[in-house]
């Protein structure tokens, strides 16, 4: 897939919920592969009170905690 592509979810009245419900799940095992993920954890970042990391074990750990412990963000680069 091309660093330029740009992936658009459009959600109309006229479209029904399953029709909604698959697209959403195409654009998700779409976004899900190992290149996305990769892309991500480039582009993200963890704030943890006054230190800021982007080390990749630190952000996939803080993610799988639900909510966010206090004090911890999860930022994107850009």
């Amino acid at each position: 897939m091309p660093a330029s592509s740009i992936f658009v979810l459009v959600c109309t009245p006229y479209l029904s919920a399953m029709a909604v419900e698959q697209e959403r799940r195409f654009l998700s095992s779409l976004l899900s592969t190992p290149l996305m993920k990769e892309r991500f954890y480039q582009a993200t970042e963890l704030v943890d009170r006054n230190h800021i990391t982007g080390n990749r074990t630190r952000i996939k750990e803080e993610l799988s905690k639900r909510p966010l412990r206090s004090f911890r963000f999860v930022i994107n680069k850009n």
